[in-house]
């Protein structure tokens, strides 16, 4: 399975037509739409995440879509680093967590090599993370994790919680290199976490 990613910004008066134009649109053609197996719609901020999955190669931004205009051509990240643990199996459904900070360019290379390192051991496994995912775009960091359950930020928090030291290593490791989206609203790593607001999938 492939994963694109694009970014858009939208104001919040808006998020109710873009995800009723999205739901009419794969209610109807999603499932012939080049190879499109699930689509989802998160929010952050100002931001509008867009994630497609495809059965083959991801096409680019000139995929059909009935809101063009809200993710420019050039709103495509850049996937860095994935990790396929264990892909779903058939009927199987997965859930996608989204984390979003800020990252400059030029740490890729020791983010990737931290999440190698991590995702060699059990932890991932122990985690429930079944896929991680990382894109990049214009400095902003999109960390994607599918798990088996709905809310994957109970496993993260709960990671947290039972603190083994492969999962505080990294977090301490990570935090000179990639930073949190916007500092002034930032609590705790819940912050961090994007809402859904839209999924489809291809029917079975």
């Amino acid at each position: 399975m492939q994963t694109a990613v694009a970014l858009g910004r939208s104001e919040p008066d808006r998020i109710a037509h873009i995800r009723d134009s999205y739901a009419a649109f794969d209610a109807t053609r999603g499932a012939r739409s080049a190879g499109l197996l699930r689509r989802q719609l998160f929010g952050y901020h100002d931001l509008l995440v867009h994630i497609r999955d495809f059965d083959g190669e991801a096409p680019g931004p000139d995929l059909e879509s009935p809101l063009d205009t809200e993710f420019p051509r050039d709103a495509e990240a850049s996937l860095f680093y994935q990790w396929d643990g264990r892909p779903a199996e058939a009927g199987e459904v997965l859930h996608s967590t989204v984390i979003v900070n800020r990252m400059d360019p030029a740490v890729i290379p020791e983010v990737s090599a931290l999440f190698a390192e991590l995702d060699a051991t059990d932890f991932p496994h122990r985690m429930g993370t079944r896929r991680r995912l990382l894109f990049s775009l214009d400095g902003v960091y999109f960390h994607l994790q599918d798990f088996a359950e709905t809310d994957g930020y109970r496993l993260i928090d709960r990671a947290w919680k039972e603190a083994d030291p492969r999962f505080i290593k990294i977090c301490r490791e990570l935090e000179p290199l990639v930073s949190v989206y916007d500092p002034a609203t930032w609590r705790s790593t819940a912050d961090q976490v994007a809402t859904r607001l839209y999924r489809w999938e291809t029917p079975a």
